[in-house]
Order: C-alpha cells, then sequence, then structure tokens
C-alpha cells in the first residue's frame, strides 16, 4: 500500500494506483477529457494536471502513478490557470459543432 496526501486529505492505495483514482478514492474531483478507464488512458488531452510537491511542472493524474509520500495539490492557483490555457487550445483548433454532433445527444 501507498500513503500520500491529495489536498491536505491522506489516503492509501495500492501500489499502481494513478494520482486520478486515489484522489476519486477521497472524493476529489478532477477534470477529465480524454480519459477513458481501460479504453484510453494516454493523458494526451492535459485537463487532469496536478501539482506534485518536489517537481517541475505539472504531472498527468490519468497515468502518473502514486507514490510513496507523495503530496499533490489539484486545484492551485497554477494549476487552474494552465488548465484554462489547456482548453483554450484545444477549443481553438476544435470543430465548433459540439451542439449538432451526435456524440453530445444522450443515448
Amino acid at each position: 500500500m501507498v500513503n500520500l496526501k491529495i489536498d491536505d486529505k491522506q489516503v492509501c492505495v495500492p501500489e499502481g494506483t494513478t494520482i486520478l483514482e486515489a484522489a476519486r478514492k477521497i472524493g476529489i474531483d478532477i477534470p477529465t477529457l480524454c480519459f477513458l478507464k481501460e479504453i484510453n488512458e494516454v493523458g494526451e488531452c492535459r485537463m487532469c494536471i496536478v501539482e506534485v510537491e518536489g517537481r517541475r511542472g505539472f504531472a498527468t493524474s490519468c497515468i502518473q502513478k502514486v507514490e510513496e509520500g507523495m503530496v499533490v495539490h489539484t486545484n492551485t492557483p497554477n494549476v487552474i490557470g494552465a488548465r484554462k490555457t489547456v482548453l483554450d487550445l484545444i477549443i481553438s483548433n476544435h470543430p465548433q459543432d459540439c451542439l449538432t454532433c451526435i456524440r453530445s445527444r444522450k443515448l
């Protein structure tokens, strides 16, 4: 088992767990776009980024495995700003037909 802290909450999860899975276990919501469990776990959209103390840059929580003693921050001003930039970049190169796209309709 691996012990870590996410947003000042202690969590203990099995080795091999991602930061995203650990956060969900304790009720912390991290936004995702491309993540589909067991289908598409590549971390390409970067919407699930988090800060990990002691590391430069951001970690992609859907693919980053937890480590013993890790301290993760999911909602800092830097993280929120980076997510907004990522979303702006995604939208800038995305077809503007979302409201009429078949994928936006409930099945």
